[in-house]
């Protein structure tokens, strides 16, 4: 269904709602059916620097499933680090 037969269903029902909140919510629904089925996946490339721990990450990404080196997985830290960060 394309979006301006969506835009005609919902406004049969709900005459009273513009075109404009109707894209908003269409727009909602979209983003919190491909979060819940995890049906878009990307992948992520970070450059490593020596001594250093914390990355920040495209605010976009909802979870991280896996993490390679070098076509090496990285298990999962499950207790906190024993040592801190160096700097």
């Amino acid at each position: 269904m394309k979006l301006l037969e969506l835009i005609e269903t919902i406004q049969q029902h709900h005459p009273e709602v513009g075109e404009t909140a109707i894209v908003k919510a269409l727009n909602r629904a979209q983003d919190d059916f491909t979060a819940k089925t995890e049906i878009i996946e990307a992948i992520a490339e970070v450059v490593l620097v020596k001594d250093k721990r914390w990355y920040d990450l495209d605010p976009g990404m909802l979870t991280v499933k896996r993490v390679e080196i070098d076509n090496i997985s990285i298990k999962r830290l499950i207790y906190p680090p024993k040592e801190g960060d160096k700097t």
